[in-house]
């Protein structure tokens, strides 16, 4: 059930970031040490933040007033390539080495990669330690990064409406994580005279989603302390401007927008490393930041019968995405 969760919702915190193999860098410094945080962790936030914007809409027609619509949306960002692995250039960390490798020169999984054999040796007063290097949590087969939630949307009066997201705090073994987000949509064509009566609808939407979570791991290896945990927060607005037809069962929309995000992930804790002529300790050793911007692009279709539809679209962005929609309509 874990490993569901860190698939489906924060891979973030995946055991090869979480355990022993990021926290025995610390051993050449946490400078070094949140270097390789950034670029190993930095894929993860960047295709998180892009997937938490989908699913906002299915329509530039919104609903009537005092309507509900309540929905099961899931996304799937599909990961390219190249966000799976990076380099990583030790040539300027002079106690640290790559076994079997004289070049100080390799390349090892992203977060969102797939396993490894490099180890790495750190040496400290002549006492050597060896550690292998970060693993990814195997999207290279499956090369897609899902999220899903409950939405809600309300109609309010003034061709206006608004959309509450919401994924309960859930807390399984050591992990904790929680979705909200609220948005609003206004249909423009509802004040173009020439588009009133027609079966095109114009509408613009303002969107804001935020993931929350953390991870608390066991203490073991050669790395003791105390209260050892990553928290995290990844935010991402959504600005899209959005058309659709307005036909009673079939209808196809699309949208043109802009994505502003930014992601932060802190390691957090006491950190003790005993060597044999010294102890090394550590608080609240970093906090990694990313930010996310950029254009995107989606068309999607809507089949409604009755109280029930359904929806898919896919939308070009930095990470792109496929998103499926299942809505349930109350008056």
């Amino acid at each position: 059930m874990k490993h569901v969760i860190w698939l489906l919702l924060f891979g973030v915190f995946s055991p090869g970031f979480s355990q022993d193999n990021l926290r025995s860098f610390l051993l050449v410094g946490i400078e070094f040490t949140e270097r390789v945080a950034s670029k190993y962790t930095e894929p993860m936030t960047e295709g998180i933040v892009y997937g938490l914007t989908g699913g906002w809409y299915n329509s530039a027609k919104v609903l009537e007033p005092w309507d509900i619509r309540v929905s099961i949306v899931s996304n799937g960002s599909f990961v390219p390539s190249e966000k799976e692995t990076f380099l990583i250039d030790i040539r300027d960390i002079p106690n640290l080495n790559i076994a079997q490798n004289d070049s100080g020169i390799a390349q090892i999984p992203t977060i969102l990669g797939g396993d490894t054999e490099l180890q790495f040796i750190a040496t400290r007063d002549g006492e050597q330690f060896e550690f292998t290097a970060p693993e990814g949590i195997g999207l290279i087969d499956l090369n897609l990064l899902p999220n899903a939630f409950l939405q809600l949307k309300i109609g309010l009066p003034k061709s206006t409406e608004l959309g509450v997201r919401y994924f309960p705090k859930l807390n399984i073994d050591d992990i904790g994580l929680e979705i909200w987000g609220l948005g609003i949509q206004h249909q423009i064509s509802d004040w173009i005279p020439p588009l009133q009566d027609s079966k095109i609808a114009i509408s613009g939407a303002v969107a804001y989603t935020t993931l929350l979570g953390e991870y608390n791991f066991v203490t073991d290896g050669f790395v003791t302390g105390n209260n050892q945990k990553i928290d995290a927060k990844l935010d991402s607005w959504l600005f899209e401007l959005i058309g659709s037809t307005k036909n009673p069962v079939f209808n196809i929309y699309g949208g043109l927008g802009y994505v502003l995000g930014k992601s932060s992930v802190q390691l957090e804790g006491t950190y003790v490393i005993e060597t044999n002529t010294e102890t090394l300790s550590f608080t609240d050793p970093f906090e990694v930041r990313n930010t996310v911007e950029g254009l995107r692009a989606n068309i999607g279709a809507s089949v409604t019968v009755k109280w029930f539809g359904i929806n898919l679209d896919y939308t070009v962005q930095g990470f792109n995405n496929l998103s499926l929609g299942l809505n349930f309509k109350i008056k």
